[in-house]
């Protein structure tokens, strides 16, 4: 009785690879681009994966293939768009973190400028900031777990801060700088707000007015008195 050898599969030609693989990137890319203008338009837990789906032009087994599941998928979304922030942020802060006494308003540029170009209304990115401003306020556990790990990574900006202002404590300069990123987590309608408050007269500025505005009433508040501190000072006698 003779027996068969079964036959191994071609492997499949260099162009055929090629081309599936530019499919693939093409799904994880649209899912990605559609989950985020989604998400940032409704809010996170507003947006179905059945949604997603639709707006990708996949099916929902290419959302599980890729992702898992609709957490990682928002959760992925969340890293690649921090990571993008914090490279440029370092960058800028990496003259200054290391200087003995560094000047306090290039510290507070650094920190602030990445998003405020992405406010700019002509920017691309519009899309992104809206998703990240949604993230720092959703209910869901992960996301609030991965927004108080992304925070955590501002700690080595906290010396550098002393040094620029030695007269004020620790608890003192971690304070303000919670403050000033409050600034950093404005979204687009919360510059919309501010046409109605004045009724009209503060029209949005572009994103450079808007940047030394904020830097302006950052720096003005990490110089303010320190009147805690004096206060704990006091009771300290």
């Amino acid at each position: 009785m003779t027996t068969r050898t079964k036959r191994r599969p071609s492997p499949r030609p260099p162009a055929r690879r090629a081309a599936t693989a530019r499919a693939a990137s093409g799904h994880y890319t649209r899912i990605l681009d559609a989950a985020e203008r989604l998400c940032g338009e409704h809010g996170l837990e507003a947006v179905s994966v059945r949604a997603i789906a639709a707006a990708a032009k996949v099916n929902l087994a290419a959302i599980n293939y890729y992702f898992g599941s609709r957490q990682n998928l928002l959760v992925s979304i969340f890293h690649a768009r921090s990571a993008e922030i914090e490279a440029e942020r370092e960058a800028l802060l990496a003259p200054l973190l290391g200087a003995p006494h560094p000047e306090l308003r290039p510290i507070l540029r650094a920190m602030l400028l990445p998003l405020a170009r992405w406010r700019d209304p002509r920017s691309p990115r519009r899309p992104a900031l809206q998703f990240l401003c949604r993230a720092l306020t959703a209910a869901d556990l992960k996301m609030r777990d991965e927004v108080d790990a992304g925070v955590s990574k501002f700690r080595h900006v906290i010396p550098a801060l002393q040094r620029s202002l030695p007269h004020l404590s620790f608890e003192e300069v971690c304070w303000r700088f919670h403050f000033m990123m409050s600034i950093e987590h404005m979204n687009p309608w919360d510059v919309e707000r501010l046409g109605v408050l004045s009724e009209g007269r503060c029209s949005p500025p572009g994103f450079e007015e808007a940047l030394e505005r904020a830097i302006d009433f950052a720096e003005a508040g990490f110089r303010a008195p320190a009147r805690f501190d004096v206060a704990r000072s006091v009771a300290r006698r």
